[in-house]
């Protein structure tokens, strides 16, 4: 009977462990649950709609997202690249962009030019130093500025970035007219990263400012004026030349006043064409030299120039008559009061308005 007993409690222990008691809340392993996701543009793998724990073991880990249709993905582009390429564009067709006249690397960013404000005690000879140019340059790119008597506090300059001159391009100009003008390389032109040429002369457009490295200016030497200045206006004739505005005549051609005449007159009083011809420039810097300009070509190698406007009424390319209005008396660029600056070449020679006007 003893081993009957025995016999039995110890087919009870063999039940129990191998049927042991749940207990609720109690888990026997650990269980992870998951939210379902997936990464854009990525399907998932395999079906997944029983799945709705992990559990730690031998399996790999692997995060399962419900089915998505490829209509529903989303339309993800990396646009970082494009970005950058389109930022270096501009960075290198900007005036402020880096220049470098021999074309080499340079992490200097200049512009085609400065505008310096003359201050107390400045000289053309300190300025230029400051700027490492030689004083012609400032002479060369600011017009009617001669010497330092011709200079006073506030008075703003447009100083070259490097030794050149700033050039208004012209209507169906090319670098290569551009550098024989000033007996520059036009390699050195289009090299000039500030210039905004990409390293192609065919990509210079008229109407724009660009800077001509190693250039220089010659201005010949003046005849003395054919009339006296100091009087009214006389009004337009037949002659086919007629004066550029209806004001006072301020300044006449000469030895002290080499590139042109100026006839005052209000801020706003219209500015004809001297004759007929084609519109070959219209801008310019409103900070100094010439200001807004308009440049004429009338054929035969006589071109005029209308400095220091208030606007325009033309465009490059653009055909005028005689006494058409081009634009406006101001006071833009390197003036003292309301006038237009008038000059006169043929062939690149400044000549003297009074001998063609009426």
């Amino acid at each position: 009977m003893n081993f009957s007993v025995i016999a039995g409690l110890l087919g009870v222990i063999v039940f129990i462990g191998l049927f042991p008691v749940r207990v609720a809340g109690l888990p026997t392993e650990p269980v992870l649950n998951a939210q379902r996701f997936t990464l854009p543009g990525l399907a998932a793998a395999v079906p997944t709609a029983g799945a709705e724990s992990l559990t730690s073991g031998p399996v790999p880990l692997t995060v399962l997202a419900p089915p998505v249709s490829l209509d529903a993905k989303p339309n993800f582009r990396d646009n970082t690249e494009v970005a950058l390429a389109e930022m270096a564009e501009m960075q290198d067709n900007s005036s402020q962009a880096q220049a470098s006249v021999d074309g080499g690397d340079t992490n200097e960013k200049i512009p085609i030019f400065w505008e310096y404000e003359v201050q107390a005690g400045d000289t053309l000879s300190g300025i230029a130093d400051r700027f490492g140019i030689h004083p012609d340059y400032i002479k060369w790119n600011n017009v009617d500025v001669e010497s330092s008597d011709a200079i006073w506090p506030g008075l703003i300059l447009q100083i070259p970035s490097v030794e050149g001159i700033v050039h208004s391009v012209l209507v169906n100009e090319t670098v290569t007219e551009i550098a024989d003008k000033y007996e520059a390389d036009w390699r050195d032109i289009v090299e000039f990263r500030a210039n905004g040429l990409a390293g192609d002369p065919n990509n210079v457009q008229p109407g724009s400012l660009i800077l001509v490295p190693g250039g220089h200016k010659v201005i010949p030497v003046a005849p003395p004026p054919t009339r006296p200045g100091s009087d009214v206006l006389p009004p337009p004739s037949d002659t086919g030349w007629t004066w550029p505005a209806q004001g006072m005549l301020s300044s006449p051609f000469g030895p002290a006043h080499p590139l042109g005449i100026d006839v005052a007159a209000p801020i706003g009083t219209a500015v004809h064409a001297a004759t007929s011809g084609v519109v070959t420039f219209v801008g310019g810097n409103p900070c100094c030299s010439y200001g807004y300009h308009v440049i004429i070509d009338h054929g035969n190698g006589y071109e005029t120039l209308y400095g220091h406007l208030s606007g325009f009424t033309v465009e490059p390319g653009q055909s005028v008559s005689a006494g058409e209005v081009v634009g406006y008396i101001g006071m833009t660029g390197r003036t003292t009061g309301p006038h237009v600056h008038f000059e006169l070449r043929r062939n690149g020679v400044y000549q003297d308005p009074l001998g063609f006007l009426p």
